[in-house]
């Protein structure tokens, strides 16, 4: 199993990077995040892999941060999901989104990816919601908890009106990351209530 490469790069573009690691060039695919992250040419770097074996095929997928590849997995172990589209999916929305995307059934956010239509997103967020939580320091609760923190009387009065605490927390920090933190506590509840009377 490959889990690290740190080498020097060779060539980089696009969904590709080639780095030299110890006279061996390692192709590894990457996704845009990732590219946009990367050392310049010539110099060094380290990436956090994933190596798939298949029949006709071996992949290296290759990641600047840790908590991408933790998704990339869990994102390619949905039945239907390979790599490549686990890796495009990280290329259109940056993981921390995807990540809160998944665990708050975002699933207008995850379809807006090229290939992934409305029934893919809702097969997503069904597989994974109860496996999202076991990402080491990366919990969906505390990713919503930092945002929703900013306007607690918003989170208090949606648990006044029926919600779930967890559930407040969640809905309130999706319209501050839309909107803003300069956002009122008025605004907050009728978006959130908007929200769910479309569902």
């Amino acid at each position: 199993m490959i889990e690290m490469l740190i080498g020097e790069i060779l060539y980089k573009y696009p969904g590709k990077v080639i780095i030299n690691c110890g006279g061996i060039g390692f192709s590894v695919n990457i996704s845009s995040f990732t590219y946009s992250s990367l050392a310049e040419i010539g110099k060094g770097q380290t990436l956090h892999t994933v190596f798939k074996v298949r029949e006709d095929d071996m992949s290296l997928y290759g990641f600047i941060d840790k908590k991408e590849k933790q998704l990339f997995l869990i994102l390619s172990s949905v039945s239907g999901i390979g790599s490549k589209t686990a890796i495009q999916l990280l290329s259109e929305i940056k993981y921390d989104r995807l990540y809160n995307a998944i665990a708050t059934a975002d699933v207008t956010l995850i379809s807006q990816a090229h290939g992934i239509g409305k029934k893919t997103a809702q097969k997503i967020v069904f597989e994974l919601k109860d496996k999202i939580g076991k990402f080491d320091d990366m919990t969906a609760m505390n990713l919503a908890m930092g945002l929703a923190g900013d306007n607690t009387e918003a989170v208090t009065a949606l648990v006044r009106l029926g919600y779930k605490n967890s559930d407040a927390n969640y809905a309130v920090a999706r319209i501050i990351k839309e909107k803003g933190k300069d956002i009122s506590t008025q605004e907050i509840i009728k978006l959130v209530l908007q929200d769910r009377m479309k569902k």
